[in-house]
């Protein structure tokens, strides 16, 4: 009878217990050679053939001014770059096809002591001061923090100068360097740092180890003006000097580089993937050879531009072998990990993101190359903290009009993929009163209309220029009431492209595109 009773007790257990499926530690990576389909969860294990990488080049050599490009970050549809230690406290807008630099924006009250790397988190830049090569004890480690907001358009603002009071500043010691700091000889020291990225509110650096030839990854656990201690979270093995370093936007994708300080300089990537639990150096590690340094030169900066290309930017390298001088100028390299990232790493295709601003109302659009889960609009007004505005269960592509009062406005895609959360990057638009400033029409023989929405009388003067720079027209300031309003470009030839339209009221000057009707 107690045997019934105990199979009763069995069998009802079959029925009323959830079946536990344990958790496969192992690498999941199908390109690894030790891919392991059973596995759930990536334990950093996996192993891969050697594989070689040579980057295009896209200008050789870069603009005379860049010299010594030591760091780049592509942001708001454009490059930037600066020189290092010494060089101007400036970053540079350069185009990477025709190499001219479209804009030069100064930090007022800033200094190049050793600028190194630039970060960007969507709304603001981080310039990371932080080289430390010289004798290892440095004690003014810091990193300027500005808004990309603060810089106006290029084609008007060539030149451009971010107040003081607009650049933040966040100083920094390592948690571990011993104190009082002892000077060492050059290059012989652990706390040298050239390669920097900014994720999820917290600044991540990693080391360039002069001593083991590895590197650190340390945090800031805050990106706000102030003083921190940057704590040591985990090293890695690299046979190679780390000097740049960026992540994939909104991806699990981290790319480090450098090269080797021995021989004939051979550079590396390693391509950090799959990794979490706050860590970088968890998950895949994939080791990339590039060539060496008299193909490289001095490569230092690095960045993406979307999941998979980008940029690398080197400075300029001399070297003597026998009476042989070589010379490697400072140029600009694509790279494509493409062929080297597993699908499962890459983001579903956001095939379109776009805003469009009417009066404060902003129609954001989306298309995705298939149905993606839960997805998120997000909205903030300062680029650091987003908030929820709209949620799709499914969606393959959208179109949400959201009616915002703030004057600062970021928007960004978030989206489920698997337990993990993906981004797109952040559009950013600014809701202002004189955008109630509307362009009606520019046509061929040089009518131009526009309206005005405001019900307040103001004063504008206007510049017409063409794509090429020139000047058709300019037109002293009057003052216009609400309602339609017509200017005749009498002196111009037949117009046709598109025009910047440039007006001018007593409080600010913006600048409109026109397509010729």
């Amino acid at each position: 009878m107690m045997q019934k009773f105990l199979l009763y007790i069995i069998v009802l257990s079959c029925f009323f217990t959830k079946p536990v499926f344990a958790q496969v530690p192992g690498c999941r990576d199908p390109q690894a050679n030790n891919y392991n389909t059973l596995v759930t969860t990536n334990d950093g294990s996996c192993l891969y053939n050697q594989t070689s990488h040579t980057p295009v080049t896209k200008v050789d050599p870069l603009n005379i001014l860049l010299i010594e490009t030591s760091g780049l970050q592509w942001a708001a549809n454009s490059l930037w770059t600066f020189n290092d230690g010494g060089g101007a406290a400036a970053i540079y807008k350069i185009d990477t096809v025709s190499n001219v630099i479209f804009q030069t924006v100064t930090l007022e009250g800033a200094s190049n002591i050793d600028w190194e790397d630039i970060a960007f988190d969507g709304a603001y830049f981080y310039i990371g001061d932080f080289g430390n090569n010289l004798n290892g004890a440095r004690s003014n480690l810091k990193i300027y923090k500005f808004s990309i907001a603060a810089i106006p358009d290029h084609i008007t603002n060539a030149t451009v100068t971010i107040p003081q009071n607009l650049i933040e500043v966040i100083n920094f010691s390592y948690a571990d360097q011993p104190q009082p700091l002892i000077p060492v000889a050059a290059n012989t020291t652990k706390f040298d740092c050239e390669a920097m990225v900014v994720d999820n509110n917290a600044i991540h650096l990693f080391t360039k180890n002069w001593v083991d030839n590895n590197t650190s990854h340390y945090i800031i656990n805050g990106t706000n003006a102030g003083t921190y201690v940057a704590n040591n979270l985990e090293s890695l093995s690299t046979n190679y000097l780390v000097t740049g370093a960026d992540k994939a936007p909104g991806e699990q994708i981290i790319l480090l580089l450098g090269y080797q300080n021995s021989g004939s300089a051979n550079h590396f990537l390693h391509v950090l993937s799959d990794y979490g639990a706050g860590l970088f150096f968890n998950g895949n590690k994939r080791k990339i050879n590039l060539p060496d340094v008299f193909t490289m030169g001095q490569a230092e900066g690095i960045t993406f531009r979307n999941s998979t290309y980008g940029y690398i930017s080197n400075e300029k390298f001399t070297r003597t072998i026998g009476t042989v001088t070589l010379t490697t100028n400072p140029k600009l390299q694509a790279f494509n990990t493409s062929s080297f990232t597993s699908n499962y790493l890459l983001p579903v295709d956001l095939t379109f993101f776009d805003i469009k601003n009417n009066h404060g109302s902003h129609s954001i659009k989306w298309n995705f190359t298939r149905e993606i889960d839960m997805l998120q609009l997000q909205h903030s007004n300062n680029g650091s903290h987003f908030s929820q505005i709209a949620v799709q269960p499914k969606s393959t592509t959208g179109n949400f009009i959201y009616k915002s009062t703030q004057s600062k406005n970021y928007y960004r895609l978030a989206w489920a993929d698997g337990q993990a959360t993906k981004y797109s990057n952040v559009l950013f638009i600014v809701n202002d009163p004189k955008k109630d400033f509307n362009i009606l029409s520019l046509t061929t023989d040089g009518k131009f209309s526009f309206e005005l929405a405001n019900s307040a009388a103001e004063s504008y003067s206007f510049k017409f220029i063409n794509a090429a720079g020139k000047i058709l027209a300019t037109f002293p300031g009057q003052i216009y009431f609400q309602g339609n309003h017509r200017l005749s470009i009498k002196a111009a030839p037949l117009l046709q492209g598109m025009i910047y339209v440039i007006a001018k009221s007593e409080n600010e000057t913006f600048t409109k595109l026109v397509f010729i009707q």
